[in-house]
């Protein structure tokens, strides 16, 4: 293996690292990390390009000295405004040295992933708080924080606001939000958009508080991922999130996204192979160039995966017939994807039939630069009809930045001569997709 990553020490943080490393996936995901020996910077860290998710686990037992506000106090300094403090100490480090991180406890392996300047990182603060849900459900009969946008530094009994302890807004996650709230953002793109959101809702001023994170997301998920815009002061009514979860429209679109595993199993499947350096063709690429491939296929959401996934597994049964060639749109404005899926070949004439279908992957990469010139990345898949024996998978990256004119022009040319994405000669798919059906 190139590197060996903790997996978590308490067996909290290994339920946040399995969270993680089930949405966010293996490759950017890092529990326990240490800046100096036996000096831990971190419970769990996420590194995917400029944003930074930086948790900070604080399990707690509530006190019970009989005085609910003395009891609060003390857990909120012991959780909240402890994980605060790490993490605050955390980012200050990460700014001024991003290359002293490590994966072990000597601090002798630096965590793999590139960590980008100070100028250009977006850190997200994350406080993992559990323990305050029993207590809570006895004092005022719910089990979750109230989240609110004015508390101060834990005045108010089971709320929390802003946080001293640390630079910025801290992300409050407790007992019941932090499941649900992981698996209904469960990837990277989907997460980040969601904090940064809420981040702009609380800087705007007119939202007051929800009794819980879990309406916070319900609220902004069924305004299309969006925060309306209120020029007055409000608060959420309770108990959004059951409503939204009980939707039909809202659970067609969760069973309608079960298909987008196809798209992480992918991701994961390539970089297995990549750590245990056991790919056929590329152990020898830097860790920086694999992990931007990847990292693009990662930046996806958890929709564009399902639409993705869908158009792939149909053009994978149709292969079994005739080789496939598609362009495939991304989520993301820069990048482009061209899918050839072949009909697969015996054993004997494997090799040659793979060498054929790698040469035919990047003309057709060349060639969707000219069909879509302003998109900078081209992500090749070259893959095989379902169910054939022996089947593999091609990846390629081409990072067109500062190609001229004239490169463009000879794609063009290629494209033509070859017959690739040629307007009445391709299937377009430019149907539209909702992400919840019948909403």
């Amino acid at each position: 293996m190139r590197f060996k990553r903790s997996e978590g020490l308490t067996p909290s943080e290994k339920i946040l690292a399995d969270l993680c490393d089930s949405s966010f996936l293996k490759l950017w995901t890092y529990p326990n990390l240490y800046h100096k020996p036996a000096k831990e910077f971190a419970d769990l860290v996420v590194v995917f390009g400029d944003d930074v998710l930086i948790f900070s686990d604080k399990s707690c037992a509530f006190p019970d000295s009989g005085d609910l506000a003395v009891d609060w106090q003390r857990w909120y300094r012991k959780s909240i405004a402890a994980s605060a403090k790490q993490i605050g100490g955390a980012e200050r480090w990460l700014r001024e040295n991003p290359d002293r991180v490590f994966l072990d406890i000597a601090c002798t392996t630096p965590i793999p992933i590139t960590i980008n300047d100070a100028g250009t990182l977006r850190i997200h603060r994350i406080c993992v708080a559990l323990g305050s849900a029993e207590r809570a459900e006895a004092e005022i009969g719910r089990r979750s924080l109230t989240i609110s946008a004015t508390a101060q530094c834990g005045a108010k009994s089971f709320t929390v606001g802003r946080i001293a302890e640390a630079k910025g807004w801290v992300h409050v996650f407790d007992d019941e939000s932090l499941k649900v709230v992981l698996r209904e953002l469960s990837t990277v793109a989907d997460f980040v958009n969601y904090l940064n959101a809420k981040v702009a809702l609380f800087d705007e001023g007119s939202f007051q508080f929800a009794d819980s994170e879990l309406d916070i997301m319900a609220y902004y998920l069924w305004n299309n991922r969006t925060f309306p815009s209120m020029n007055k002061l409000y608060r959420l009514d309770p108990n959004l999130w059951p409503q939204v979860e009980a939707n039909e429209a809202f659970l067609r679109s969760r069973a309608e996204n079960e298909i987008s595993v196809f798209w992480d199993r992918l991701i994961e499947h390539l970089t297995g192979h990549y750590l245990a350096e056991t790919l056929e063709f590329g152990n020898d690429l830097a860790m920086s160039d694999y992990e931007r491939i990847v990292r693009i296929m990662a930046g996806e959401t958890r929709f564009v995966r399902r639409i993705l996934s869908n158009h792939i597994l149909d053009r994978a049964k149709r292969a079994r017939q005739h080789a496939i060639g598609s362009l495939l749109e991304s989520g993301q404005p820069e990048v482009n994807y061209a899918l050839y899926i072949g009909k697969g070949a015996p054993k004997a004439e494997y090799k040659a039939y793979r060498e054929d279908r790698g040469l035919i992957l990047r003309s057709r990469c060349i060639a969707a630069k000219a069909v879509k010139p302003d998109k900078r990345y081209i992500v090749g898949i070259a893959l095989d009809a379902q169910g054939v024996e022996g089947s593999s998978e091609d990846f390629l990256l081409i990072d067109t930045l500062g190609w001229s004119a004239e490169a463009i022009t000879k794609a063009d040319k290629l494209r033509h001569e070859l017959g690739y994405f040629i307007p009445g000669r391709v299937i377009e798919n430019p149907e539209h997709v909702d992400e919840y059906p019948g909403k």
